[in-house]
């Protein structure tokens, strides 16, 4: 009996736990007609108070938020050094962010010539691999006369109770409910090994007196990351490994686990199985860590098989 009731403590302790986890955040301007949403954001003056207040209407909720003139900053600098390696400013922005939230404001911004008028939808979704956290709703304003304090109506239209409940507290309610599941129940990823003209080392290679390939030991150890088991081979050839996971969106000790930390895990993870395997079938070559091409791209990693050296 004191065994079941420690048992049930210690997963309402951790039900408890993940409840109360604050995921760090960003606000990062959208927009789905394909128009330069960061663009918008450094040119006009109203669509960046808008975006002031939809951060200070969550601030003012308790939420804690990167800063968004420094990160864009910091990604410029970063394509600067690497600029071969992001497709875009966005892109740049998503696989240096540190936020575990991005919450995508998509804006419709109106000028009638005399008035404006906007249109709010907040989308939060996990940074490093896109999965949508909660969708969120659509919020439209009435209209305004230029010379409105576009950030301070913002800021109270999403704190305004109009019989519908306050939109910033409903988005930041089922924000953080997603967020609680998805800490609960992992972030999907997909996997994807490959050889190349350069990989000495083969996804059919014998990798122990056991008859088992290197691809077996591979997924062996991806499928040992997986978060409740959440693991499956899609597909496997002589030069293609691909598995999808779930993998934990914190550590044991409670610290953000990237989707480029897990990366790394992982390409580690091949170099000692190929040198392994090397060590074991006698062939006397030692893997080449540099020689593997890395690619994340919004929930997908792809790395090549090493060469030797």
């Amino acid at each position: 009996m004191r065994n079941i009731l420690i048992l049930l403590f210690s997963v309402w302790y951790t039900l408890l736990s993940a409840q109360n986890i604050q995921p760090s955040m960003m606000v990062l301007p959208y927009t789905k007609s394909g128009e330069s949403a960061l663009e918008l954001y450094e040119n006009t003056k109203e669509y960046r108070a808008i975006i002031a207040g939809i951060e200070q209407a969550i601030i003012d909720r308790g939420g804690e938020l990167q800063d968004l003139p420094q990160t864009i900053a910091n990604a410029r600098e970063q394509m600067v050094r690497e600029g071969n390696k992001y497709k875009d400013i966005d892109d740049a922005i998503n696989q240096n962010a540190s936020s575990e939230i991005t919450i995508a404001a998509e804006i419709d911004y109106f000028d009638e010539g005399k008035y404006i008028q906007f249109g709010i939808r907040l989308k939060a979704v996990e940074t490093s691999t896109g999965a949508v956290v909660y969708p969120g709703e659509y919020f439209a304003s009435p209209n305004f006369p230029y010379n409105t304090n576009f950030q301070t109506v913002a800021t109270q239209l999403l704190k305004y109770d109009k019989g519908e409940g306050v939109y910033i507290e409903k988005f930041m309610n089922g924000m953080q409910a997603g967020f609680t599941k998805m800490v609960q129940d992992g972030k999907p990823i997909t996997a994807i090994v490959l050889t190349d003209d350069r990989s000495s080392f083969r996804l059919n290679q014998e990798a122990n007196d056991e008859y088992e390939m290197i691809s077996d030991k591979i997924d062996q150890w991806v499928s040992s990351k997986a978060l409740k088991g959440n693991f499956r081979v899609e597909s496997s050839s002589e030069n293609r490994l691909e598995m999808t996971v779930k993998i934990p969106m914190r550590t044991a000790d409670n610290q953000p686990y990237s989707t480029k930390k897990f990366a790394k895990e992982f390409r580690i993870a091949i170099l000692k199985i190929c040198a392994a395997a090397s060590a074991t079938m006698g062939s006397g070559e030692k893997p080449d860590g540099s020689s593997m091409k890395e690619n994340i791209d919004k929930g997908t990693i792809m790395l090549t098989m090493p060469a030797s050296k």
